[in-house]
């Protein structure tokens, strides 16, 4: 085959690149003041100011002004003329405050296009004698044939100082910096879009880093009226109920401090590995070392007034900023925290929704609109949580997953605090507080009785023989009294009554709901338990009978089938123990206290679940440390067998999620002493997580997460037992994260008085 070369061509870009990399890809004019903004950052300015010249029948202007380092010659033309330049690749920080640069792509000046129609640029750095000016004219990138490099843009020097109707700039040689006059702004900048933009730039910069020597000033005019605002949040996030701050460090140790603003109170959890932090998610994060912050705002009017805020202010704010974003090297990475629904990364709003209850109830959530919150990365040590390419958020991989993770674990934990707190400082039962004003009745009565039996008495003693009547008359009502008195005794003794009525028609309620609650979880384990072998008795009885029906000589070929039909038996005999396990639950006599040995409950559960153990060649023992005892307790019978089906299928799950599980194991030890019956119960699982020791018997609280992070699971069935335990057997329960077996460990302790 013969060919001759013809030519030698690179690619050409057409002018519309610069559009669709411009107005067609920069989803909001906010978003590019922001990339603009970012540039003055990575320039080493200290200030930028925005000032806006909203005009109603002309054209509008903008001038973005910063102190940064500017451009010389050099740097305008090979750089900022340059698309997708790797300068800010190839370094990593600014040449004098070496601020990590937020910019690496290159194009965010392109984002001018999406704001106006021309643009004219100002720039010098220190030392040079006279200033640039660039003059852009983004009409030329529109329907034309010709290729980027075609299209050509004024470059001027100015003398110093530039003067003209939009201000005075660089005075002397050691001045520097860069201002951009966008002329013919593109969008209506009213007061709805200008108290947006004020709103995001607000925590563009990151307000709770503890050095910020960037400030962004945002002036308007708008109408004739000239508005003035060096952008804070400094102020309402003062007015915080609690404050939190966290972080994981280079070794992937994570350290967590829980700040009560209202009784300057500290809970603090120092560097613990990350995997005791979260379970399943290997012995390090996949992400570098991060730190997180947020504010739990609630509408106290007493706080608030000691910031001269007022609610309709807490509530704008909120409205406006409300949710966790996130940071990378001190900007925003959109759309984490947008007050939208798709800024909701932590799906908070989900959360509150399917937990809608207040405060005092169980299984509470904070919904979006009480917290302002950061989690701050860095460019250098995160590289893994890289910005998609449009940069709107970052790319959702497994360390994306994983910080998510961790920032939910911060959250549900201060959600408990702030309930625990909550009660704390509310009044204690109402039942009780009324109690108590009814003795304080009470007591009112008989000190106006003593009075009055005192002033009968003086009447009688001192005044004349007319005055007589007056004293009979006080002694009628006296009598009046001491009718009224009995009443409110007899009152106040059924009200007692009443008391002790409801209270024990409430734990039998409660009691009920905990068994049918156990019942439902067996169910549950049931059903995942049947559809397993259902399968096997189908399959095992359809390959038996193809086999029989197409064997021709009976005597040589039987030992397949028979194979399959042991199967089929073995499987439906498991049903069938299952079922009859799970109806006998519901039978009246298990909910009778009667003497129960303890050991015998085990065993019985660790046998309906054999099959699901022995597959997973878990060893499941009971071990009697104490042969002197009986081991019986005189309790409810379903109490226990709920007890060990709840610890059991927990142990089963967390013997499933461990990756480097050897021998797997689950033990029961069972002894006792003098006063005390014990119970030891560990497997060689997952364990707990750091600091859910007292957290995991919560209602609604669940140790179990899938990959988002989210919680799963119903989280109740620990709380079942520890209510078996301690208010049906007076006992105590409590959890140990991590136990020789290298899984969790849940010590049970019942008096000996409860004991037969």
């Amino acid at each position: 085959m013969k060919r001759s070369l013809i030519a030698q061509k690179p690619f050409e870009f057409s002018a519309r690149v610069t559009l669709q990399l411009g107005r067609e890809s920069i989803s909001s004019s906010t978003v590019a003041i922001s990339e603009l903004i970012k540039n003055s950052y990575d320039a080493d300015a200290e200030k930028i100011t925005l000032d806006f010249n909203v005009r109603e029948f002309s054209s509008s202007t903008l001038v973005i002004e910063d102190n940064g380092n500017g451009m010389n010659e050099e740097t305008l033309i090979d750089h900022w003329l340059k698309i997708g330049t790797d300068n800010k690749s190839l370094r990593e920080r600014s040449v004098e405050k070496e601020r990590v640069l937020t910019g690496a792509k290159g194009l965010g000046r392109l984002g001018i296009d999406r704001l106006c129609k021309k643009l004219v640029l100002y720039t010098k750095t220190k030392g040079m004698d006279k200033a640039l000016q660039l003059n852009i004219d983004w009409k030329k990138f529109e329907n034309t044939n010709q290729s980027l490099s075609e299209i050509h843009h004024e470059i001027y020097e100015v003398e110093l100082p530039i003067k003209d109707k939009y201000g005075e700039v660089f005075f002397d040689l050691n001045s520097s910096g860069t201002r951009m006059v966008l002329l013919g702004l593109k969008d209506q900048w009213d007061d709805k879009f200008l108290d947006l933009l004020e709103n995001e730039l607000r925590l563009l910069v990151s307000p709770f880093q503890s050095k910020n020597d960037f400030s962004i000033n945002l002036k308007t005019k708008l109408k004739g009226i000239q508005n003035e605002k060096v952008l804070s949040s400094e102020r309402v996030l003062n007015a915080a109920r609690w404050k939190v701050k966290a972080s994981v460090d280079e070794n992937g140790f994570v350290s967590v401090c829980y700040t009560n603003n209202k009784k300057q109170e500290d809970v603090d959890q120092k560097r613990l590995a990350w995997d005791l932090w979260i379970k399943n998610s290997g012995h390090r994060p996949l992400f570098g070392p991060i730190e997180f912050e947020f504010y739990y705002l609630a509408q106290d009017t007493t706080d608030l007034n000691k910031l001269n805020l007022r609610v309709k202010d807490l509530k704008k704010f909120m409205r406006l900023n409300q949710g966790v974003r996130l940071y990378r090297d001190g900007f925003r990475v959109r759309p984490y925290g947008e007050p939208s629904g798709k800024g909701d990364w932590l799906d908070l709003g989900l959360r509150k929704a399917a937990s809608p209850g207040g405060i005092s109830q169980l299984g509470w959530k904070i919904g979006p609109h009480q917290i302002v919150g950061s989690v701050i990365i860095s460019r250098e040590t995160n590289a893994i949580l890289d910005d998609q390419a449009n940069r709107e958020g970052i790319v959702e991989n497994e360390a994306f997953f994983q910080l998510r993770t961790f920032v939910l674990k911060i959250i549900e934990t201060l959600e408990l605090l702030v309930q625990k707190d909550a009660a704390g400082t509310r009044n204690t039962d109402l039942s009780d507080e009324l109690a108590a004003s009814l003795l304080k009745s009470n007591e009112d009565v008989s000190n106006i009785l003593e009075h009055l039996k005192e002033s009968v008495s003086k009447v009688s003693r001192k005044k004349k023989k007319k005055k007589i009547s007056h004293a009979q008359n006080i002694a009628v009502r006296l009598k009046e009294f001491d009718v009224a008195r009995e009443k409110q005794q007899k009152a106040e003794a059924r009200y007692f009554e009443a008391l002790r009525d409801e209270k024990s028609q409430l734990e039998e309620q409660k009691n009920t709901l905990s068994n049918l609650a156990s019942i439902g979880i067996l169910t549950i384990s049931f059903g995942h338990e049947v559809r397993q072998h259902s399968g096997l008795v189908l399959n095992g009885s359809t390959l038996a009978l193809s086999r029989l029906g197409g064997i021709e000589n009976l005597n040589d070929k039987l030992e397949e089938p028979i194979k399959y039909i042991k199967i089929v038996r073995e499987s439906a005999r498991y049903i069938d123990n299952f079922s009859r396990f799970a109806l006998e639950n519901i039978k009246p006599d298990k909910r009778k206290r009667k003497k129960v040995r303890i050991p015998e409950v085990f065993e019985y559960v660790f046998k309906m679940f054999a099959t699901t153990l022995n597959k997973m060649k878990v060893n499941a023992t009971v071990n009697i440390m104490s042969t002197s005892s009986k081991n019986e307790v005189y309790a409810f019978e379903i109490d226990w067998e709920s007890i060990a089906i709840n610890l059991t299928t927990n142990s089963i799950w967390a013997i499933e999620m461990n990756p480097h599980r050897n021998n797997p194991q689950i033990s029961v030890d069972i002894s006792d002493n003098e006063t005390e019956f014990l119970l030891s119960f560990k497997d060689s699982g997952i364990g707990l997580e750091a600091g859910a020791e007292e957290t995991i018997f919560l209602p609604m609280s669940s140790g179990k997460r899938d990959k988002n992070g989210t919680s799963i699971g119903t989280g109740m069935g620990l709380a079942i037992v520890k209510t078996h335990v301690e208010e049906h057997m007076n006992g105590t329960i409590f959890a140990i994260p991590r136990c020789e077996l290298g899984g969790a460990e849940f010590q049970i302790k019942i008096p000996k008085s409860e004991k037969a």
